[in-house]
């Protein structure tokens, strides 16, 4: 994992970086989130291993091990307004589909990993197609691929680009890992959750500092 870890950060300026991760939990019982959030930070080369040191300074200076995996579930609002902040200092764009649980379907309930995968490429999808940058490199946490069931989530994005849309002369690679070995990852963790905050328990504090980076912030069922 450590040495596909260490090519992401040695790739060239004209890959754009994709870091995908979700807040909220897709079950339907009484105990379940009302919301469902999935987001993207997307940036260049360069952003991305500027994003790599920022999460790693704000270990450093708080003292927590180079290993730690920062979560935003589990942090201090210091912590969260610390790294949303610092996040926000670099040039990145932040993507967002929020799903409203009430209103999905009831076949969609039964199989939630069509629902995954029709949610995320709702965005990830106009993202690909219109980003002039030919080479993208998507990462996602290693337990998205865990836990898939009939089609995966990479195979079913592929096969919308390549396939159904037509004609694509875009590279597109997609990488899983453990959220533990990507500072970047842990990034993006902390942007979905501020998003699930403002929806899910009408929260602002955290969105609005994100708020000059977000592209897209859009609402699916509602």
């Amino acid at each position: 994992m450590k040495d596909n870890f260490r090519k992401i950060e040695t790739l060239d300026e004209k890959i754009n970086f994709v870091y995908l991760d979700e807040s909220g939990d897709l079950g339907f019982s009484k105990g379940s989130s009302k919301y469902f959030v999935i987001c993207f930070i997307a940036m260049d080369s360069k952003t991305n291993l500027m994003l790599e040191r920022k999460i790693k300074t704000i270990k450093q200076k708080r003292k927590l091990r180079r290993s730690v995996e920062i979560k935003a579930s589990d942090s201090s609002n210091s912590l969260r307004m610390n790294v949303l902040s610092e996040i926000c200092t670099l040039p990145i764009k932040i993507y967002s589909i929020t799903t409203n649980k009430q209103g999905v379907y009831e076949n969609l309930r039964e199989n939630t990993n069509i629902l995954y995968n029709y949610i995320t490429n709702l965005i990830l999808i106009p993202y690909i197609e219109q980003e002039k940058i030919d080479n993208i490199r998507i990462i996602a946490d290693l337990r998205i691929n865990r836990i898939s069931k009939g089609m995966r989530f990479g195979n079913y994005l592929k096969y919308k680009i390549f396939y159904e849309k037509g004609p694509c002369n875009k590279k597109l690679d997609i990488k899983y890992l453990d959220s533990f070995s990507s500072n970047a990852l842990q990034a993006v963790d902390y942007v979905a959750f501020a998003f699930f905050r403002k929806y899910e328990r009408g929260q602002n504090k955290y969105y609005e500092i994100l708020k000059e980076r977000i592209i897209e912030d859009k609402n699916l069922y509602f």
